[in-house]
């Protein structure tokens, strides 16, 4: 980390990194707000967290104003989770600094991009974000508690151009769901019109389970969620590197191998009749790419361990590129993050072909989802 941003002096104040002396202080600026409020525990565990930063900036002993920014392991932007100066010290740069600092921590762990989310009313924060560069990418409706509107922007520090896709968000309601959460959003994105929610997210993954795993319930399959999608009446087809079963390395019980196989050659008949459903052979981020310029939504099988340190298969939606990244929505959001924090993640290009293994066995698969003729 550059020394020059642990203390750096805006006169007549400083910006610094908080330490757990500021806990007090940063629990009185939240109490100016009327609502969505950042309790004193979780102001507590930012500062302790190496993957949040939180800035605050300082006149006197006072301290006048403060920044956290979250980032996501394994992805390459990070959120801007709060910024808020106190009320006698506004109009006077504090959040512009603020600001700056954010984007400086930002740019020093590689991050190619930055996104907040801003009340639709709060015109002076507006103001600030669009002359610091940010762009509208966004607006969701009863964002906060109150019921207001929330503007959602991007700030990207490269220059290449994103080509992102109208994907909605869902984050997966139980452990094991990746899979029917991951495909929902892309069906919804192909434009299929049924309900998405927990009834429909359960339904897919009876209906695409491969029944065990290691431990805890059992994965979705590709073949499985293209099955489910299929049901559904939307174009879906299998990119996998092995026509053999999913997962079946993951149990080490005969009994329950062979339950896997079943699953797996029951969901292999019902594609069977489709000779472009299934497709067996190593896959590329080209490939990729190519699949989102025609329209098209990849959902892809990726190691946990990798994003969220957990031995797991995990799927997710690849929802845009450019010149450098793939973007994802992730369903699964970790403990103290929201909705913001799964959507349109950047992921370099030169991670994806690690990202997209699983297993002893190095597993790839992928669900391509294409919009009706």
């Amino acid at each position: 980390m550059n020394a020059s941003l642990d203390v750096a002096t805006v006169a007549p104040f400083v910006v610094r990194r908080a330490e757990r002396a500021d806990l007090d202080a940063l629990e009185a600026l939240e109490g100016a707000f009327p609502g969505d409020r950042i309790s004193r525990a979780s102001f507590a565990r930012f500062v302790a967290n190496t993957a949040t930063d939180v800035w605050v900036a300082q006149r006197d002993a006072e301290v006048i104003g403060d920044a956290v920014v979250v980032y996501r392991r394994g992805f390459v932007s990070a959120r801007i989770y709060t910024l808020v100066v106190a009320e006698h010290a506004r109009g006077t740069g504090v959040a512009k600094a603020l600001l700056a600092h954010a984007e400086r921590g930002a740019r020093e762990r590689g991050c190619v991009t930055l996104r907040l989310e801003v009340r639709d009313d709060n015109e002076s924060a507006i103001a600030l974000y669009r002359r610091s560069g940010y762009e509208v990418v966004g607006r969701t409706a009863d964002y906060y508690e109150d019921g207001s509107a929330a503007l959602r922007l991007r700030k990207r520090f490269v220059g290449a151009d994103a080509h992102l896709l109208r994907v909605p968000y869902y984050a997966q309601t139980l452990d094991f769901t990746c899979g029917p959460a991951a495909l929902l959003m892309a069906m919804r994105a192909v434009g299929w019109e049924g309900t998405i929610g927990q009834e429909q997210e359960v339904a897919i993954w009876r209906e695409a389970t491969t029944v065990y795993m290691l431990a805890g319930h059992g994965g979705t399959s590709a073949h499985g969620l293209a099955v489910a999608a299929r049901r559904r009446g939307v174009r879906a087809r299998v990119w996998v590197d092995t026509a053999a079963a999913a997962f079946v390395d993951s149990v080490r019980d005969a009994g329950k191998k062979a339950v896997i196989e079943l699953a797996h050659r029951a969901f292999t008949s019902e594609l069977a009749s489709d000779p472009d459903a299934v497709r067996v052979g190593e896959f590329t981020v080209h490939d990729v790419v190519g699949a989102l310029a025609r329209g098209e939504v990849p959902v892809v099988l990726v190691s946990a361990a990798r994003l969220h340190a957990e031995r797991a298969p995990h799927w997710v939606v690849i929802t845009g590129y450019d010149d450098d990244h793939l973007y994802v929505h992730d369903p699964h959001l970790p403990d103290g993050t929201e909705r913001a924090d799964g959507v349109h993640l950047a992921l370099p290009r030169r991670d994806f072909a690690a990202l997209s293994r699983y297993g002893r066995a190095r597993h790839r698969a992928m669900v391509v989802l294409a919009p009706s003729p």
